[in-house]
């Protein structure tokens, strides 16, 4: 009977809670939707958390899943990959894994079914799906017979592309698929939801890593290693450090990277899904603690409104009193009616967040790797559920505390004057202004830390002009079509003359490897007159294999000297030209820098200088120009040339119609079994070099805006407030004579007194917390003096002007209607 009576209590009082609330619709309406922006920004920032680092990869034991990375102890480089020399050592000599494999993606060019295309390639060694604990929906993994030189061509399609190119039919196993110009067998089908790398791969092909050929030499290709069970990272480490001695005994060193391994290569084994998150655990941190201040925000404020709400009903909840009410039925009404605010507003925002995740997914696409996939799942949804009811209790206490026993006398009596209770209900809405302004500030430098750091970046010379005409394209000529490297190099050199043939063309040109995409390979650099202490090597530098106008195509500025002519590839000169920073750095200029020498291999001849350019920025924009090297393809280095190209073709025609189909058209005419892919323009890539800076930027530059609006608007609102309380007061004051000055004065005093308690406490926040930043930063500092100044003072002068406002509209009240005032 009494849990009857207490179900009923409650049914009762939730009742009651929804009628009151739909009385107040103004109140009702701002809570929900502020509620809900604050909730659906909350939530679909956590889904994205959630996804990539709460969520386990989406493998069978994922934890026992490692990255084969490895540092330099001497240099301090670090995360450096793989090699087939490596692979062989730690398969064959290890005691702690249970299978290791290489795996490398990139892009294979399909021909035979219509119109050749380039896919996205995950080329793997046998090992590969077998360690990640996958089995193929239809057919079979690939075989140990088929990594060997000789062994059947084979290769798995994913499953989107076997229901696009084959409509899901089973008899697809054993048909051939012409890759690379090479005829494949189809043994099987991914399934549906396998995901690896960070972009979603539509082939596996086999990789033949050749032990007669592997060699302690560049490292290049991806390893990845399932631990035994019961292993841990720590031992699997030590296991490593014992084979690395085992793998320069069995494996000849390269002489042109004797400076490279000299710096004592050592384990740096991490988990796999560490190798794919990088370094988005501080960015997604941060922007989780950005939502996490907005919804304080946005807590505090509707406080601030239930106060308001709750003394305008003190009399109403003082006769309940009277006529039997307990405190804990009162403060169950007050409860209940927050509560159901945090839940509708939560269930609002999570609609907003289902809406929203997409384009967030859409802004972030080149950040979030494609293996950790990212939805409102349960626990998204287990979290939603829980801000919103924390919320509501987090709005409700207060009003509820203070209100559940309200005085029955002085209520009836009005309460409303009681100085007492007054100055009570002043401190309770001072202290959530006070943490709105500061709560607002660290946010609000946030946002101009990043700001200042988005604009630092902007003003970097990346090295080359006008990347919105620049048309980029990787063209991948396999040895079928054009075989030898003297056949591989006339054909590039017909499609680049094809492409600067087409109208509206300027010039075009292809290299190894364009500027701004990442990871930058070099190789020791052996330099004329570099003068080196004992037992020092020569820096790693970038070495780019380019064509004759590729500076000229794409903008980049001759300092000195002339650029490659294409005699300088026919009669095979020796010839490089220099980046102007590298020219500093050794011989103290750009025309010091002529007739110099340079090498990459002891034994190789010396290759004069003819020309220095300007400083290009090869990895990104946020770490200085490197010291580049450039050569003209050379038939001779075999080691060095790649079948895939990176053609770049300057025109106005960039992005219009038919453009790419010319261009298409131009390929095609070269060999119709060519086909283009990764097509873009150099825009493109600077602005996916500025991507994560980019989402960052957009999330605080938002969530800042959003708590700057709700901060002013919670001064307003208690402005407001308490001018309507204090109405009689200043009719009093203005009868006896005082100014509208000295009125707004009187007012903004105490404004200006709570906005500069919390800018102070904001600015000690700001000071702590973008220190998390400092990552994320470029060309300033987490506790940039501008930006601290600059943000302060727009948000004094904000507030000032929010509490103005309602102070000039109540110096314009007629006193005696004031002094009439209950």
């Amino acid at each position: 009977m009494e849990e009857f009576a207490s179900m009923n209590a409650i049914q009762h009082s939730l009742g009651y809670a929804f009628r009151s609330l739909a009385r107040t619709p103004g109140f009702t309406l701002t809570t929900l939707l502020t509620l809900a922006v604050a909730i659906g920004a909350s939530t679909a920032i956590f889904s994205v958390v959630n996804g990539v680092l709460l969520k386990p990869l989406p493998f069978p034991d994922s934890d026992r899943l490692v990255s084969l990375t490895h540092r330099m102890q001497l240099t301090g480089a670090a995360g450096l990959p793989a090699s087939p020399a490596i692979y062989f050592t730690y398969r064959d000599n290890n005691r702690t894994f249970e299978s290791v494999a290489l795996w490398v993606d990139g892009t294979a060019t399909i021909t035979g079914a219509g119109r050749p295309e380039q896919l996205r390639t995950l080329f793997v060694t046998h090992e590969f799906l077998d360690a990640l604990g996958v089995r193929p929906i239809l057919g079979r993994s690939f075989a140990e017979a088929e990594d060997q030189e000789g062994g059947e061509s084979t290769v798995i399609l994913s499953y989107p592309f076997w229901q696009r190119n084959y409509g899901g039919a089973e008899d697809v196993l054993g048909q051939r698929l012409v890759v690379d110009g090479t005829p494949r067998t189809v043994i099987g089908v991914l399934p549906r939801d396998f995901r690896f790398s960070r972009q979603t791969a539509e082939l596996l092909a086999r990789m033949q890593p050749a032990r007669a050929r592997a060699v302690s030499g560049p490292l290049g290709e991806n390893g990845i290693a399932r631990l035994k069970p019961g292993v841990t990272l720590a031992e699997a480490s030590a296991d490593v450090e014992r084979m690395i001695p085992i793998l320069l005994a069995t494996f000849p060193l390269v002489p042109n990277f004797t400076a490279f391994w000299s710096g004592r290569l050592a384990p740096d084994l991490q988990p796999l899904k560490q190798a794919f998150v990088r370094d988005l655990d501080d960015v997604l941190r941060v922007l989780m603690g950005t939502v996490g201040l907005l919804l304080l925000i946005a807590c505090a404020n509707i406080a601030n409104l239930m106060l308001v709400r709750t003394q305008a009903r003190a009399h109403d909840l003082a006769v309940r009193t009277a006529l039997g009410a307990t405190r804990a039925a009162i403060a169950r009404i007050l409860l209940l009616e927050s509560l159901a605010l945090g839940l509708v507003g939560g269930a609002l925002g999570l609609v907003l967040a289902a809406a929203a995740l997409p384009a967030l997914l859409g802004l972030a696409a080149r950040d979030l790797p494609a293996v950790l996939p990212i939805s409102i799942d349960p626990t998204v949804l287990a979290f939603t559920l829980s801000i919103s009811l924390g919320s509501g209790a987090f709005f409700g206490v207060i009003p509820a505390l203070k209100y559940a026993a309200p005085q029955v006398a002085a209520a009836l009596a009005g309460a409303a004057r009681s100085v007492g209770a007054a100055r009570e209900r002043q401190r309770a809405t001072d202290g959530l202004v006070v943490a709105q302004v500061a709560i607002a500030l660290v946010l609000l430098v946030g946002s101009g830390l990043m700001i200042r750091t988005y604009a630092s970046l902007q003003a970097v010379d990346a090295g080359f002009e006008d990347p919105q005409h620049l048309l980029t394209v990787d063209i991948g000529v396999p040895s079928t079509i054009a075989p030898g490297l003297d056949g591989l190099i006339r054909m590039q050199r017909e499609l680049q003359d094809r492409l600067a043939e087409l109208g509206g063309v300027e010039a075009a040109a292809y290299a190894s490897r364009l500027p701004l995409e990442g990871f930058a390979p070099g190789v020791s650099v052996f330099a004329e007159d570099e003068r080196l202490g004992a037992g020092e090597s020569p820096a790693n530098r970038p070495y780019r294999f380019v064509s004759p106008g590729f500076f000229a195509a794409l903008g980049t500025p001759l300092r000195a000297g002339r650029a490659f002519e294409w005699r300088d590839v026919d009669e095979q000169r020796q010839v490089a030209v220099v980046s102007e920073k590298l020219a500093r750095a050794i011989w103290g200029g750009a025309d010091a820098a002529l007739g110099k020498h340079v090498r990459v291999v002891p034994n190789e001849p010396w290759r004069e200088i003819v020309g220095v350019v300007g400083d290009v920025h090869q990895t990104s924009l946020d770490r200085p120009a490197e010291e580049t090297v450039y050569v003209p393809q050379n038939p001779r280095l075999t080691y060095w040339i790649g079948r895939n190209a990176s053609f770049v073709v300057r025109s106005a025609r960039v992005g219009t119609a038919g453009f790419l189909e010319d261009v298409q058209r131009a390929v095609s005419a070269v060999d119709r079994d060519l086909a283009l892919a990764r097509v873009g323009t150099m825009e493109d890539a600077y602005r996916q070099n500025l991507a994560r800076r980019s989402l960052t930027l957009a999330l605080l530059t938002i969530t800042a805006t959003m708590a700057f609006a709700l901060g002013l608007l919670g001064i307003y609102a208690v402005i407001s407030h308490r001018l309507a309380q204090r109405t009689r007061e200043i009719g009093v004051r203005i009868a006896l004579g005082a100014g509208d000055g000295q009125i707004q004065r009187m007012l903004l005093g105490r404004v200006l007194l709570l906005v500069a308690v919390g800018v102070a406490l904001g600015l000690g926040g700001a000071a702590a917390l973008t220190r998390f930043m400092t990552s994320m930063l470029f060309g300033v500092t987490a506790l940039d003096a501008p930006t601290f100044a600059a943000v302060t003072a727009a948000l004094v002068g904000a507030a000032l002007l929010a509490g103005y406002l309602p102070a000039r509209r109540v110096t314009r009240i007629d006193p005696m209607q004031a002094l009439r005032t209950d």
